[in-house]
């Protein structure tokens, strides 16, 4: 979605935009309501680790960008993917939501590396995007994705210093009596040790 993005080179966005509908969005759809913070959709912690580890390959990466996340199968209209550079996505992508906001309540640092396989179909000089060209793109980034995951796992340490552990901790807005007993059972993983 931008110039300075080019097919072959990494993103690590810090921005999300939920373009989807036809998604489940959330663990908490039962009678039990929380409303979780994703103002910072990914986990800035993780995100730095991610993008050193990518810039370790030697691979050209950027940090920052939002990311739009669209329905898919299909590839956008030229109206949309403009539509969407008006908005100031940076790129654009068929995953990521509702990953990240799963990821959140289940209160998991989240981050993403992104390959920028095209220009999607706004670039006037570029040939509107096929699936053989992400393909190629994506094969040729393989390798400098597992080297990033491999220089990730040295960098990752045991201990936290985000908030992601705890972002059900004050969300929870349904009063614990009046959550039944089958939804607790079901919620147990997620908010079982913030309930008495």
């Amino acid at each position: 979605m931008r110039e300075d993005y080019a097919p072959g080179e990494l993103v690590i966005p810090d921005g999300l935009f939920d373009f989807t509908r036809d998604r489940k969005r959330t663990f908490f759809d039962c009678n039990c309501v929380v409303h979780i913070s994703v103002a910072d959709p990914f986990c800035n912690a993780l995100s730095e680790k991610v993008y050193q580890a990518v810039q370790q390959t030697g691979a050209i990466v950027h940090y920052g960008g939002s990311l739009i996340t669209i329905e898919g199968p299909r590839f956008s209209t030229k109206s949309e993917s403009n539509v969407f550079r008006s908005w100031g996505m940076s790129i654009i992508g068929m995953t990521t939501c509702p990953e990240a906001f799963l990821a959140r309540e289940a209160e998991m640092c989240y981050a993403v590396m992104a390959h920028v396989t095209d220009y999607d179909v706004w670039h006037v000089s570029e040939l509107p995007v096929t699936v053989e060209q992400v393909i190629q793109v994506l094969n040729r980034n393989t390798s400098t994705a597992q080297e990033a995951v491999r220089n990730l796992a040295q960098l990752l340490t045991p201990e936290r210093t985000c908030e992601c552990g705890q972002a059900v901790k004050n969300a929870i807005i349904t009063q614990p009596e009046r959550i039944s007993p089958k939804s607790r059972q079901i919620l147990e993983p997620l908010i079982g040790k913030y309930l008495p």
